[in-house]
């Protein structure tokens, strides 16, 4: 009996230790990333009934699975919904990227996600921040640098061109990005210019 009290409380001490998020101090570019996805004037989307409470208010918009340049790929981790202003950025790079490649098109990996997708995504990718991310603000989204027109292969020749589509836009103001190695892709935040 005594064993069975020792391993139930060592369990609900692990059970709660889960549900903690460890909390790293944020660099100066992240917290500059996180200020501009704040600057949409959404909260923080906590959950489903948030994230479905935007979206009838209009604050944030779907995003079709395909479009002009882009398709969207599978969405384990988030939905396929961002704040009005980023999918015309997207849809604007998508635009851009087909002028400068021709009929290519790239493939959005990530859009907005809830709190609680965020903690379930820290599962499994190590590049999720144990902080708050732009992507909880429906003002981010990721473009895979390694599948082009659904082939999963390295592309320097297209991710140059994508890279240089981006570049352009952190000089106009429009956006900022970070080419994120581990998982092969564009996290772009959009700005609220």
């Amino acid at each position: 009996m005594r064993n069975l009290l020792i391993i139930l409380l060592f369990c609900n001490s692990l059970h709660g230790f889960a549900q903690k998020r460890a909390v790293i101090e944020p660099s100066k570019e992240y917290i500059q990333h996180l200020n501009s996805a704040k600057s949409h004037n959404l909260e923080l989307i906590k959950n489903d009934k948030h994230l479905n409470k935007y979206i009838n208010q209009g604050k944030l918009v779907k995003i079709k699975q395909r479009g002009y340049g882009w398709r969207i790929g599978d969405l384990s981790h988030s939905h396929s919904y961002l704040v009005p202003k980023g999918r015309d950025v997207m849809r604007s790079i998508a635009n851009d990227f087909v002028k400068e490649t021709g009929q290519n098109f790239f493939v959005v990996t990530s859009l907005t996600r809830t709190l609680s997708d965020q903690n379930r995504l820290r599962g499994v990718n190590s590049n999720a921040s144990s902080n708050d991310s732009s992507h909880n603000y429906g003002a981010a989204f990721d473009i895979s640098y390694v599948r082009f027109n659904q082939k999963i292969r390295t592309d320097s020749k297209l991710e140059k061109m994508l890279e240089n589509v981006l570049k352009a836009y952190v000089r106009s103001g429009k956006i900022y990005y970070v080419k994120e190695s581990k998982i092969k892709c564009f996290h772009i935040i959009v700005r609220n210019y």
